[in-house]
């Protein structure tokens, strides 16, 4: 799975025309250090569009003003002079758990993985809140 890393405010613009097969984005020169560089399993989205056509794509890997990206089946020729940009997608932001829709015990969890670093657990019986401190040790942060 990937991980997926951010920047603020990435943007390029290709410097030359890609084919809508190409996996290789050149950018115009200093654009790319605009741009998060992934590591191992790492990557991020980034959206390019000319005013006609727009394509998602994830990129794998930076190195100076070139991106490395995997392409869906959907995708475009684009001319030199288009936009590419790091934009957050839909699918990184569903990989995240949301504090709202937490989660229920019957008991105290200590012994028990949390699904995250920090996560917070109801123990519905008892109405204790726990919160994952590490590994499988959690801390009541309150009590009835």
């Amino acid at each position: 799975m990937t991980t997926f890393i951010f920047t603020n405010d990435a943007t390029g613009t290709l410097k030359s025309a890609i084919g809508a097969t190409d996996i290789s984005l050149t950018l115009d020169t200093g654009d790319g250090a605009t741009f998060p560089n992934p590591g191992t399993s790492e990557g991020f989205h980034a959206v390019i569009f000319d005013g006609t056509n727009t394509e998602w794509v994830i990129c794998t890997s930076r190195s100076s003003d070139i991106l490395t990206v995997t392409r869906g089946t959907l995708s475009y020729a684009f001319a030199a002079g288009a936009t590419v940009e790091h934009r957050l997608h839909e699918d990184t932001l569903n990989q995240f758990f949301q504090k709202g829709q937490e989660r229920s015990v019957a008991a105290d969890p200590n012994g028990s993985a949390a699904n995250y670093a920090g996560e917070e657990v109801l123990d519905s019986v008892n109405g204790i809140w726990y919160k994952n401190q590490s590994g499988t040790t959690w801390q009541a942060m309150n009590s009835v």
